[in-house]
């Protein structure tokens, strides 16, 4: 439902860590593999783990024991990691993230893709509300439903109607989001010069966070996998929000 070869030509995906016949009878999955998420792996005797982010991205200069893939490989646990081909499948993230804010923003339910990659296929979604938001309202309906610590936005002098949203980190598609006659983009790891950018475009940009936009891409994996191998053990990894805040004093 996520084939590999819709990967962008800047990802890594597959099987990047272990063989292809090693057998598998008990799967974790998770939004990254970290040390954790490996100890955790070794004590429910997991032999895969499935990611969202690949455990490899960037050419290694150096490999250490301190290193994931490191761990991985000493412990005998594959990795099979999806990452862009989970984003753009119709049933992937951004898929399921617009069933879980369609009810919510009461949106028509008639989705286009914000930005195409090949015909059919792309990244993120946008869609026409029934209502008429204003910024800081939509901020904390986003907040509660995504489960945001905080979410930064920027607002706009006008009503939000036509509402785009991009997983991950899409304020980068601003330009197209404003050509496409949005109002708002929802996405996360917004960059300083985005909100500027906003605020020239006339358009209300949110920052949800990466973690809080894609973090479901766990349990779009689980459901999947337990689906096509009713036989498998598949767990979700327990992780949380990798970064701390503080608000109002207190962490």
């Amino acid at each position: 439902f996520a084939p590999f070869h819709t990967a962008m030509g800047f990802d890594n995906v597959g099987l990047l860590v272990g063989g292809k016949h090693c057998p598998v009878t008990s799967v974790m999955v998770s939004m990254d593999i970290t040390p954790e998420v490996i100890s955790e792996a070794v004590s429910q005797k997991a032999e895969l783990i499935i990611s969202h982010h690949p455990v490899i991205f960037q050419p290694f200069s150096r490999l250490t024991p301190a290193d994931s893939v490191w761990q991985l490989a000493s412990n005998g646990i594959a990795a099979i990691c999806s990452h862009t081909p989970l984003d753009q499948a119709p049933a992937g993230i951004n898929g399921r993230q617009h069933a879980v804010l369609a009810p919510v923003l009461e949106l028509e339910q008639h989705s286009e893709i914000l930005a195409e990659s090949r015909p059919g296929l792309g990244f993120g979604w946008m869609d026409v509300s029934k209502r008429t938001w204003q910024a800081p309202e939509l901020a904390a309906v986003l907040r509660q439903v995504l489960g945001c610590t905080v979410v930064r936005y920027s607002p706009a002098n006008r009503p939000i109607q036509k509402i785009a949203f991009c997983s991950g980190s899409a304020a980068s598609e601003l330009e197209l989001t404003a050509e496409k006659g949005c109002d708002a983009l929802i996405t996360g790891d917004v960059k300083h010069d985005r909100w500027y950018a906003a605020r020239n475009l006339g358009i209300a940009l949110f920052d949800c966070g990466h973690y809080h936009t894609e973090k479901i891409a766990a349990e779009i994996l689980s459901q999947c996998i337990q689906t096509a191998f009713p036989e498998a053990t598949v767990f979700c990894d327990p992780f949380t929000d990798p970064a701390c805040y503080a608000m109002g004093g207190q962490l």
